[in-house]
């Protein structure tokens, strides 16, 4: 059975999580508050665990949870892991209930932190559901992306060297009429070395900003005095410069999506810690550290 033909068609849902950072969720249905349930009449048995049975909106939630982990995975091989590993839990759960297990103040303390987590999760979509809509992501791309001017994208090439000495060197071999790519080849330190020091097209927020600045205030087929970066010194190249094409709006869908969320998602949070009264116990615990965009 494949994943995708069995549950609505996967989509990305970025939700901006605490402190404003976005964290990716791969989930089979329109949101995650309707992972759970998939269209009318789709939500079909897959297995059953001593009669106890195991549907495709747990396999929805499963893929939920477990998706980042599992998405170099063949959808099959995906699908296939995450039957099996709700079977063995529905299996060790059946013999925790047998045990009366769910007595234990771990496993009450373990469903208090995940009911506070669903309900948060299932309310947070909700919040963000009219903020981040198809509408917006349209209105964004047509008023940002496609009306805005096209940038500028370089083609250009480097020779990386240790020192300012020897960068002078490099400028010293190219003005005595060697060829740039030569000698990219053969003092060059970075590994673009053996194609003549070429970096091939960027954009002016691709580099560090030392080294846009030079390249970008060359014409083609000049070259700069020495550049100082992180890296250390470069003799750069201009090959040639273009108008990079814009990307369509499939193309920039998710990454617009992704803004959108980040931005609203701080913005809510903000406005409900605000509304909120929160005491940190311990001077040491003063600072509320962000949630790394892994987080859900």
């Amino acid at each position: 059975m494949r994943l995708a033909s069995s549950l609505a068609p996967a989509c990305l849902l970025v939700l901006g999580l605490a402190g404003g950072i976005a964290a990716t969720v791969t989930v089979p249905a329109a949101n995650a508050a309707e992972a759970a349930q998939p269209a009318a009449g789709a939500d079909e048995v897959v297995a059953k665990v001593n009669g106890s049975e195991i549907r495709l909106s747990d396999i929805a939630l499963a893929d939920e949870e477990m998706g980042q982990a599992l998405a170099q995975l063949p959808e099959e091989v995906r699908f296939q892991y995450l039957l099996g590993m709700l079977i063995d839990r529905r299996i060790v759960a059946s013999e925790a209930k047998a045990k009366h297990i769910e007595d234990d103040p771990l496993v009450k303390r373990r469903k208090a932190y995940y009911d506070e987590k669903a309900l948060r999760d299932v309310y947070w979509v909700q919040l963000m559901r009219d903020k981040v809509s198809e509408k917006a992501v349209k209105a964004y791309y047509d008023e940002h992306i496609a009306k805005a001017e096209a940038e500028t994208e370089v083609h250009a090439r480097h020779i990386l060297v240790g020192s300012k000495d020897e960068a002078a060197k490099v400028l010293a071999e190219i003005k005595g009429g060697k060829k740039f790519e030569d000698v990219a080849k053969a003092m060059s330190k970075d590994s673009s070395s053996q194609e003549g020091g070429d970096l091939g097209w960027f954009k002016k927020g691709d580099m560090v900003p030392e080294f846009s600045a030079a390249v970008f205030k060359l014409k083609p087929g000049q070259i700069s005095d020495p550049v100082e970066t992180k890296f250390g010194w470069h003799v750069i190249q201009l090959v040639e410069t273009r108008k990079a094409k814009k990307p369509t709006f499939e193309e920039a869908h998710d990454d617009v999506m992704r803004m959108l969320a980040r931005e609203q998602g701080t913005k809510i949070m903000e406005d409900l810690r605000k509304k909120a009264k929160v005491d940190i116990v311990g001077e040491d615990k003063a600072q509320i550290a962000p949630a790394p965009d892994s987080a859900k």
